[in-house]
């Protein structure tokens, strides 16, 4: 950049700046990379609009710039040191609850078994270690196989009707497994309690008696089916009900993220700083993007080119900047949502992945979006409900990004055929359809070529610092296309032409 002039180049462009930050996890490694050529081209941001880790990544940018060129020397520092416990992800809750349900049914249970024993009733247990261990080998195969269980009844109710399908012979093979696990360990402790031994002995002294104890327990056994098959609504309700109490409205809570983001991103000076930042998150109650930013409404739209109307009406000044930053970022079943001047908000990628309208509608005359996204198709990982929710917000976000790159190209094609038609350059053309307002935009767009390592939950150093690395190279090549675009407009003329257009005309061709 020095050898090319750049700082020249930069000095002379009057037009706005804006970099568009999505959301996507641990993959955000991948916009520090960028922020970090940002820095290093001393190339100015004048707006930031963000979603998701998008906004964290943006308010420590901001909060450290010097003028209107960030630095991300501190927040690659961070990122490079990041463990999951730091942002929160902390599995080993899950483990308390565990603890908490053993010690429930230790206490419960043996609090009945003292009962019953004041009352002379006890069990026999002549082999009391083999019995305990049965029973945690049979408990251990219903924990981990507990829907592979009764796949084994499945394949044998339908092979008894005869219906005609295919059935998986993986989930066969691992039904059979935990069926003889915990069957078997049903057995031992039987065994051990001596339970086949008493019933033969029955049976030899008293044949009508071990007859009535068979009809009992072939009757117990089909009662049990009966309020099964009668009460499984009201219990499948009340056992939901019970298994909810543990559970909270996300896998983590936001306290250590919160925490560990306020010890490094400063407030006073993210609200201090010349650029704009907006963070995108989304309203609980109604699904719709809010707004905040680190800049009161009246002073966002007295700049330069801003949309007066979107920054008084649609944007907000909240009380706590980092509560904002924190809704922006709560990724929905991993964290739980974020309340803001009394509102739940929750992470804003679910509505707006790429904030490009709010960077347009404060006067953003060229984007650098940057997107962790892949153009390849990714292997899905699907082994527990967590991948697949992540996943499927894969999904959601990346529709959200193609709506908002086709109508960003539709904008500037729409300019560049009315420049073509009338001989002057798109950056000069506004055009109004309805209650609507469009101009052009240059936009760069900073994209990995191959899909990055690692799921959105992955934060560790294998995964952050090959991230950070090929953001840094793409964003480079992004910043070098842009200057030889800077040059040719050492002055960035504002809108002077404006189009009027009504639904019954279409633009020019």
């Amino acid at each position: 950049m020095e050898a090319e002039g750049a700082a020249e180049v930069w000095k002379n462009f009057s037009g706005q700046i804006a970099a568009v930050l999505s959301g996507g996890g641990a993959r955000g490694a991948y916009e520090v990379g960028a922020l970090l050529a940002f820095q290093d081209a001393r190339l100015p941001t004048h707006i930031m609009a963000a979603s998701s880790v998008g906004s964290i990544n943006a308010a420590s940018f901001a909060a450290r710039a010097e003028g209107n060129v960030g630095n991300a020397e501190h927040l690659a520092a961070s990122w490079k040191g990041l463990t999951p416990p730091q942002v929160g992800i902390e599995w080993t809750r899950y483990l308390w609850v565990l603890v908490g349900i053993i010690a429930a049914s230790a206490g419960f249970g043996n609090f009945i078994r003292y009962e019953l024993e004041l009352r002379h009733i006890t069990l026999a247990m002549p082999d009391p270690a083999l019995t305990w261990i049965a029973l945690g080998v049979a408990g251990c195969a219903v924990l981990i196989f507990y829907d592979r269980l009764p796949y084994l009844g499945y394949v044998l109710r339908n092979a008894l009707h005869r219906t005609v399908w295919e059935p998986d012979r993986e989930k066969i093979n691992q039904s059979l497994i935990a069926n003889f696990l915990v069957f078997a360990s049903i057995a031992v402790v039987c065994w051990s309690l001596h339970l086949f031994r008493q019933v033969m002995r029955l049976a030899r002294a008293d044949l009508p008696a071990a007859g009535l104890f068979a009809v009992a327990i072939v009757l117990i056994a089909a009662l049990i089916v009966f309020l099964r098959a009668r009460f499984r609504h009201h219990a499948s309700a009340q056992t939901h009900r019970l298994l909810r109490l543990p559970l909270r409205s996300g896998l983590f809570q936001n306290f250590e993220r919160e925490r560990f983001l306020r010890q490094r991103i400063s407030m006073e000076r993210l609200r201090a700083s010349p650029i704009r930042v907006i963070f995108t998150a989304t309203d609980l109650s109604t699904g719709e993007a809010k707004f905040f930013s680190n800049k009161p409404p009246e002073e966002l739209a007295r700049g330069p080119g801003a949309d007066e109307k979107f920054a008084l009406k649609e944007v907000a000044l909240p009380v706590d900047l980092m509560r904002a930053i924190l809704a922006s970022s709560a990724l929905p079943i991993v964290y739980e949502p974020m309340p803001v001047d009394q509102r739940l908000y929750f992470d804003g990628a679910i509505v707006t992945n790429q904030p490009i309208r709010p960077a347009v509608r404060l006067g953003a005359d060229v984007l650098f979006i940057i997107m962790m996204d892949s153009p390849h198709e990714a292997e899905p990982r699907a082994e527990t409900f967590i991948d697949v929710g992540l996943r499927a917000l894969d999904f959601l976000l990346a529709q959200n990004l193609t709506t908002d790159l086709r109508t960003l190209a539709l904008v500037n094609g729409m300019c560049e055929r009315v420049s073509r038609q009338f001989g002057f350059s798109p950056e000069e053309v506004e055009v109004d359809f309805g209650a609507r307002h469009y101009r052009y935009v240059r936009a760069y767009t900073i994209r990995p070529h191959e899909l990055l390592i690692g799921t959105a939950l992955d934060f560790n150093r294998e995964t952050i610092e090959p991230a950070t690395l090929r953001g840094y190279q793409d964003a480079s090549a992004q910043i070098e296309a842009f200057l030889a675009y800077a040059r040719e407009k050492p002055r960035f003329v504002y809108r002077r032409h404006h189009l009027l257009l009504t639904p019954e005309h279409k633009p020019p061709t």
